[in-house]
């Protein structure tokens, strides 16, 4: 092949693998109405670490995680997050209207299509969250309900300054708890029950029993905390942690298809 041919093939492929990664630079757009008739664009949002959270009120799995959301919202507020819910359809403005009155959501709401979850991702998953940097560039898209410890990975790296930690506590008129327990249940599709709730800073035991012999679910991983055990058939396993941080954190059988969630407060 003529070397000016070839020189003229390796111009056009530098050109072309340019022009990607120029367009992949590109600052995330997408502008919508909120349930109060205000615009809501990601161009006002330059400087802040932004979640997008694409929902609806005929979601279980949404509903259950927005209360999390409205408390990082609270938590991490000073550090520039902004949160901003996408309900997605069918819905009417009337009916999340009043669902985010009795929530109390802390962050702009606003009615959206499928072609605006489309812009960044072609996932049918409810609920999913995307990710996007201070410079507007997408980093992540988290599909399901996002549990502690991948905010931990994906979001607080972005964020410039950690939350200072508490060094005393409110004292309490109850008794102390000295231990709090919960069994759970593994099937052929999934945890019973599939959430279970704790108490910072109280130790805790959990046992996990594997009912049927096909099952995903054969090993139990709680990333937070670094555990990872083998479930035996009809062999309780107990696992015992002190959980020692508030948020919602992840559960699984290692491949991420059973998934559970340990709600810290």
């Amino acid at each position: 092949m003529p070397m000016k041919k070839i020189c003229l093939i390796v111009l056009v492929l530098c050109l072309f693998l340019t022009a990607r990664a120029q367009s992949e630079k590109q600052p995330a757009t997408l502008t919508l109405t909120d349930i109060h008739g205000r615009s809501v664009s990601l161009a006002d949002y330059q400087g802040d670490v932004v979640l997008i959270n694409f929902w609806a009120t005929w979601c279980v799995p949404c509903r259950t995680e927005i209360p999390d959301l409205i408390s990082k919202q609270r938590q991490y507020r000073n550090q520039s997050l902004r949160i901003i819910g996408v309900a997605y359809p069918p819905e009417k403005l009337s009916d999340v209207r009043r669902f985010a009155k009795e929530m109390r959501m802390n962050y702009p709401v606003a009615l959206g299509t499928k072609e605006s979850k489309s812009l960044f991702t072609s996932s049918e998953t409810l609920p999913l969250t995307v990710v996007i940097a201070r410079d507007g560039a997408v980093r992540d898209v988290i599909e399901g309900v996002m549990y502690q410890d991948e905010f931990d990975q994906k979001v607080m790296p972005l964020l410039t300054a950690q939350r200072e930690a508490s060094a005393t506590s409110l004292p309490s008129r109850h008794k102390p708890i000295r231990l709090q327990k919960a069994t759970i249940e593994v099937n052929a599709q999934e945890y019973k029950p599939s959430s279970v709730t704790l108490r910072r800073g109280v130790p805790a035991r959990l046992t996990f029993i594997r009912k049927v012999e096909d099952t995903c679910g054969r090993e139990i991983v709680i990333p937070a905390y670094g555990i990872n055990r083998p479930l035996p058939l009809n062999i309780p396993v107990v696992i015992r942690f002190t959980p020692n941080k508030s948020g919602m954190f992840k559960f699984t059988c290692g491949m991420d298809m059973f998934r559970g969630a340990l709600i810290v407060r």
